[in-house]
């Protein structure tokens, strides 16, 4: 699926060589647009050994600091190609925010995966994670970024990847959207990564932070929000990996595993039902989205409105629910306008 892995075919032979390669092909394919995005090429030590590239909107006032909107694609993906499915920049010309879209090199991944399953890589100050964070530490040196508002959002494996960001470095990300992903830690090898997409294991919420807190169990602060955005067709990741990232991060917010609203249809749509589980001082601190209907894609609401845009494709659905619109709005970063 995610992880064509020299260590994987040579155990297992071309019959398991050929069966994730087919199921590679289920994910988001690479295609290339031009788009305006450019690249940074000196952004740190990059131990991860990743690309980095960022998108300015247009207008954007020189005398205001303003957010930052990290963008993990998903396997078989780049940062064009998320770029341009999922809406982003847009909403960034609209409403005012810097775009940085994290790129995979196939030197890494032969499928263009985040390594979400590799221990260096999802451990605090080492490989891709820790490049990830000299991406976060460039923006807030060298632009005009809001340091207290960096948000990341993720597809697949780059949701997998956008969940381990936060979790070694809380301190450092507002908030976070995974689409189809799975919790910190749901697998810690390439073996285990084979299975657990499908069956991720059913721990408590406890146990399943834990495995966050380790990362800095001196950390005080407030873990960032969440939003988790999940088809209930999704043969991929199962939905179980959903309600399995709800659980770890209820626990970490402090926060009780029933929602305390529930608006099933959402925004008129019935296909569309949110659940928010609320922190002590009744603030949403987790956001669960299903969605009917939907596989393995982003859910989008293709239009020229404010709250329409993304391109259609293979694995990304109009759903008339432009799901990267109400992400941001849940980021706090749609602007509100006048009467």
């Amino acid at each position: 699926m995610l992880f064509i892995y020299k260590q994987i075919f040579s155990t297992f032979g071309a019959m398991i060589k050929l069966f994730i390669s087919l199921l590679s092909v289920l994910m988001f394919p690479v295609v290339s647009f031009a788009l305006d995005i450019t690249e940074i090429e000196n952004f740190g030590s990059n131990p991860g050994n990743l690309k980095m590239y960022y998108y300015k909107p247009k207008n954007l006032p020189d005398s205001v600091k303003v957010p930052v909107v990290f963008v993990l694609h998903g396997c078989l993906q780049n940062a064009e190609n998320v770029s341009e499915l999922a809406g982003w920049n847009k909403l960034a010309d609209i409403n005012g925010f810097y775009v940085v879209y994290p790129q995979q090199k196939y030197t890494n991944n032969t499928s263009g995966c985040f390594n979400w399953f590799r221990k260096k890589d999802i451990t605090k100050g080492s490989g891709e994670v820790c490049s990830l964070k000299e991406m976060i530490d460039y923006m807030n040196t060298n632009f005009n970024t809001d340091s207290s508002r960096v948000f990341v959002a993720g597809l697949s494996a780059g949701a997998a990847m956008a969940v381990a960001l936060m979790a070694d470095y809380p301190e450092s990300i507002n908030a976070g959207a995974i689409f189809a992903g799975a919790p910190y830690k749901v697998a810690r090898n390439a073996f285990a990564a084979m299975f657990v997409f499908w069956l991720p294991p059913n721990k408590s919420p406890q146990k399943w932070a834990k495995r966050v807190i380790k990362q800095n169990p001196n950390f005080t602060g407030d873990y960032p929000r969440m939003v988790v955005i999940h088809g209930r067709l999704d043969f991929v990741v199962f939905i179980r990996n959903a309600y399995e990232l709800v659980q770890q991060w209820t626990a970490l917010h402090k926060t009780d595993v029933k929602p305390e609203k529930k608006e099933r249809p959402f925004n008129k749509n019935p296909d569309v039902t949110r659940l928010a589980y609320n922190d002590a001082e009744n603030k949403e601190a987790v956001v669960l989205y299903i969605i009917k209907g939907l596989g393995h894609a982003l859910a989008l609401k293709p239009g020229n409105k404010d709250d329409e845009g993304g391109k259609i494709g293979m694995f990304a659905k109009d759903k008339n629910f432009h799901s990267t619109y109400w992400v941001a709005k849940d980021f706090g970063l749609i602007k509100t306008k006048s009467p």
